[in-house]
């Protein structure tokens, strides 16, 4: 058994998939394509798959990840090639590699991740300007609310970066780089909200969301989890 490691493009056609359809079309990309798989034991055995993190409804990305227990001695490039052969639209894969049998999950380990929200601007404006005041704040506080409890946290906790915005027309998009803790993480779509509603961004409630990257952060360095070691 090896356990492959896949970079997949989620498109715009797979936009509006939840977290456990994406898992299924994965599933019957890897059935297409006749790979041999390990599966779990016991009454209702599956793939042995798991993924760097979950996209919410709604969410494309440049680069996501998939850890497959295989069963076949083919080479990188061959299983490759018969994964993108029978990938869906909107699914392609981009990269792989063979990982060592103890390397840990990736769940466990991606506390990055870079994303881009873009929605229509109501007016122009000078946007560095715009963004000055939060970026410049030491805290910033932020009523989360979840379906079991309401709490305030700190939103610089989680921000990695400067928010970034870029105008093209009538639409703005802001870079945002957030950190995943094991207490939790800031939504992208929160972080628009915020802007909104604190600090007066000249945007609509209207807003589309695209991953552009989940990393792993150690040493003050980031790399992509296809080159943890």
């Amino acid at each position: 058994m090896r356990k492959l490691r896949l970079a997949l493009h989620k498109g715009e056609e797979l936009r509006f998939l939840s977290h456990l359809d994406y898992a299924s079309a994965i599933e019957r990309m890897i059935r297409r394509s006749g790979i041999k798989m390990a599966y779990s034991e016991g009454f209702n055995p599956h793939m042995k798959i798991s993924f760097s993190s979950a996209l919410a409804l709604g969410i494309t990305a440049s680069a996501e990840y998939c850890d497959m227990d295989v069963l076949e001695e083919g080479s990188l490039e061959e299983l490759m090639s018969r994964l993108s052969q029978s990938a869906p639209k909107g699914l392609e894969v981009l990269d792989g590699r063979f990982m060592p049998d103890k390397v840990k999950k990736m769940m466990a380990i991606c506390n990055y991740a870079v994303y881009e929200v873009t929605g229509p601007a109501v007016e122009r404006a000078n946007w560095e300007q715009l963004l000055e005041p939060f970026n410049s704040a030491n805290e910033v506080l932020y009523e989360k609310v979840t379906p079991k409890k309401t709490r305030m946290i700190d939103v610089k906790h989680f921000i990695k970066e400067p928010l970034v915005a870029t105008v093209d027309g009538d639409m703005v998009t802001i870079r945002m780089a957030i950190g995943v803790y094991p207490e939790g993480t800031m939504k992208p779509g929160d972080m628009w909200k915020l802007g909104k509603e604190q600090y007066g961004w000249p945007v609509t409630d209207s807003y589309s969301i695209h991953r552009e990257a989940i990393l792993i952060e150690t040493d003050g360095a980031c790399i992509t989890p296809l080159e943890v070691e």
